[in-house]
C-alpha cells in the first residue's frame, strides 16, 4: 500500500514534468487548458501569464518557481519517491523472508514438511 503511494507520487510529478514539457514553449503567450477541479470534472482555464508555475514540494507546500526551476524540482522528487519506493520493495521483501523462514522453522518444529504438505479440504461434500 505504501509502495503504491508512492508509485502515485512518481506518477503526479511524471505528470507535471510532461506539462512543464508541454507549456514551455508556449511561455509568454496566454493559453488555453482544461483543468480537473475533481472526480474527473473538467474546467476551461485560460492562463495569461505563464511565466512561473506553483509546484508541490511536500507538506502541503507550494513554490512559484520557473520552468527551470520546476524542472529541477520535479526530477528531484521523482529521484527521492523512487529511491524510497525501492527501499520499500526491499525491506518488504525482508519481511516476507523473514515470514517464510519462522514459518519453516515453526514447521520443522512441529514435525511438519510444509513445502511438499498440501492444503487439506476442510469442508465436508
Amino acid at each position: 500500500a505504501v509502495v503504491s503511494t508512492q508509485s502515485t507520487g512518481i506518477a503526479e510529478y511524471t505528470k507535471l514534468q510532461t506539462y512543464i514539457d508541454r507549456v514551455y514553449p508556449l511561455q509568454k503567450r496566454p493559453i488555453k487548458s482544461r483543468i480537473n477541479i475533481g472526480c474527473e470534472y473538467f474546467m476551461q482555464a485560460e492562463v495569461k501569464n505563464t511565466d512561473y508555475i506553483y509546484v508541490d514540494v511536500g507538506l502541503g507546500l507550494h513554490i512559484q518557481c520557473t520552468f527551470e526551476e520546476a524542472t529541477k524540482i520535479v526530477k528531484k522528487k521523482i529521484d527521492q519517491l523512487t529511491m524510497k519506493a525501492e527501499r520499500l520493495t526491499d525491506k518488504s521483501c525482508d519481511i516476507k523472508s523473514r515470514i517464510k523462514l519462522i514459518v519453516s522453522a515453526l514447521g520443522e518444529l512441529q514435525g511438519l514438511d510444509i513445502e511438499s504438505s498440501q492444503p487439506q479440504n476442510v469442508f465436508l461434500s
